[in-house]
């Protein structure tokens, strides 16, 4: 009987501090990716949205909280995408597929989020505006 109430309380523990380590983890993906934006955002001044961005010219990507997406063009270029309503399941770990035979990645368009490594899709988004964020001189 001493035994299994032993056993019953460090389960107990184990869920409660793996609960914890999970909010931990959490905290730090967030911390993360506001110090990611502020790096790629933070010396740069928003201008006025656009429609459609070159493809072919991004050089990198990166999601911030399945709520915003950041195309880099170069150092003094970033965009920032805000899908209306986020982009369910979208994080760093995921891609975001399109498909844009103009070369153009366009506001409205629907991006699918896969998981590769996994082979499943966790849903999809249509992209808002491009806001272009330039070095301040």
């Amino acid at each position: 009987m001493r035994t299994r109430t032993s056993i019953a309380l460090i389960g107990v523990s184990a869920a409660l501090i793996g609960t914890a380590a999970i909010s931990q983890t959490g905290d730090r993906v967030v911390e993360r990716d506001l110090k990611i934006m502020d790096q790629w955002l933070g010396n740069k001044q928003a201008g006025r949205p656009v429609s459609c961005i070159p493809h072919r010219q991004i050089q990198s990507t990166y999601y911030v909280g399945g709520r915003t997406i950041l195309y880099k063009i170069s150092n003094n270029l970033v965009y920032r995408n805000d899908p209306p309503g986020g982009c369910p399941g979208l994080n760093s770990n995921l891609a975001l597929e399109t498909r844009n035979p103009t070369g153009l990645l366009c506001s409205g368009e629907i991006a699918q989020v896969r998981d590769y490594s996994q082979g499943y899709s966790p849903g999809s988004c249509a992209l808002g505006e491009f806001v272009p964020y330039r070095r301040v001189k």
